[in-house]
């Protein structure tokens, strides 16, 4: 686990935007976040089709998603609201 990153227990689904969104702590900031649909596919190598899963499957692979924010930072790569999207 990443320690400069620290997720918030605020995760949703949004299906119309097919991504997981939810807040970290960044060096003290908070910032919104989300993953794709198709990252999360991606990570647990599998098609996911029930929108009921998305959020075990994010949970399954959090750790990996914390990895992926983290190379976001360090490329200062956020989009132009503040959002860091994987």
């Amino acid at each position: 686990m990443n320690q400069a990153i620290i997720i918030s227990d605020d995760q949703r689904w949004q299906a119309v935007n097919q991504c997981v969104e939810f807040s970290a702590q960044v060096m003290g900031a908070r910032v919104q976040c989300a993953v794709r649909k198709t990252t999360l596919e991606h990570l647990v190598g599998l098609p996911l089709t029930n929108d009921d899963k998305m959020l075990e499957a994010y949970h399954s692979v959090q750790f990996d998603i914390e990895e992926l924010l983290e190379q976001k930072l360090q490329q200062e790569d956020f989009e132009p609201n503040g959002e860091i999207i994987v």
